[in-house]
């Protein structure tokens, strides 16, 4: 065999170990192929649920829809009381203190006697009555005692209150009296609105605005740091859901999507929020029925289902 032979069979050979490989390549492409035709066939999680056990569990779905988002800014601040709510009770003329008819803690109404007085003067004897109605909550004289122009009495009625929340510059031109606030103490929630803005008395670098507070509870205590949601606009959104709808499983974000009696839970991408809703910005199309209320129900049949299936 010469050289020029020689070449030409090498040559043959590479030339069919690359074909070979190639088929091989093919073969193993396809097999792959075929393993994901075989997953993507595969029946997703589900958990079905009658009509009936709906009722019973309170499982209540809704059509997924637009909605509008209500835009807020976040702000700090404390509770105060409200100076109309607070009255420091003193004699009218001086005189000797001949009874006090409360007590630190006693309730009173407007128009009760809280202390009886003997004038200097006249020597007549006069009451005192509460301005408003409230709770005594300073008593600084005792039967005996003279007036001496001293506060004896303090009534303060704190079943209404102020939110003082601090606003910055950056934030000032967006916010002006009347607009909607949602205050936030803990687990507390309350609807109120921006009575005014002022200047700090302190020569603080911000604004306050003050937020009237409904305290009939008692659960809103001077002095304690609230949150303030002040609603400064709206944004439209073209799928919206309540952030009930909303779970979190195997580190997915997912909501339950209900098709005859089977409920699918289905990965969501979420966008903006406010305090009720939550822009769905992938995962779920408008006119599906989606799980509003109780969906964390779902959720525990999924992960029993998951459970059993380790069993």
């Amino acid at each position: 065999m010469n050289k020029s032979q020689f070449t030409l069979v090498t040559s043959a050979r590479d030339l069919l170990g690359m074909l070979v490989m190639l088929v091989t390549l093919l073969l193993a492409s396809v097999a792959l192929a075929d393993d994901d035709d075989e997953e993507a066939e595969e029946r997703p999680e589900y958990v079905v649920l009658s009509q009936e056990r709906m009722l019973e569990h309170d499982i209540v779905t809704a059509s997924a829809a637009s909605g509008t988002l209500s835009l807020t800014t976040r702000t700090f601040g404390r509770i105060v009381h409200d100076p109309a709510s607070l009255s420091h009770i003193r004699a009218r003329f001086d005189g000797v203190v001949k009874r006090i008819m409360v007590n630190i803690g006693d309730k009173v109404e407007k128009g009760d006697t809280l202390a009886i007085i003997e004038s200097n003067e006249s020597l007549n004897q006069y009451s005192i009555t509460s301005p408003m109605s409230g709770k005594i909550i300073a008593r600084h004289a005792n039967d005996g005692e003279l007036t001496k122009g001293q506060v004896l009495l303090s009534v303060a009625n704190y079943s209404r209150a102020i939110a003082q929340l601090a606003i910055f510059p950056k934030q000032r031109t967006r916010i002006a009296a009347d607009m909607e606030v949602t205050l936030r103490l803990e687990e507390l929630q309350q609807q109120s609105s921006i009575s005014h803005i002022t200047s700090s008395p302190d020569d603080k670098p911000y604004s306050i605005a003050f937020v009237n507070v409904d305290n009939g509870s008692g659960y809103w205590p001077l002095g304690a740091m609230v949150e303030g949601y002040i609603q400064i606009g709206f944004q439209e959104v073209n799928l919206a859901l309540p952030k009930s709808s909303i779970q979190e499983l195997d580190g997915q974000t997912i909501v339950f999507v209900k098709e005859g009696e089977r409920f699918y839970p289905r990965q969501v991408k979420l966008g903006n929020t406010d305090n009720r809703l939550v822009e769905i910005v992938k995962g779920v199309q408008i006119g599906q029925q989606v799980v509003v209320e109780n969906s964390y129900l779902l959720k525990a049949d999924l992960l029993k289902m998951e459970a059993g299936d380790d069993d």
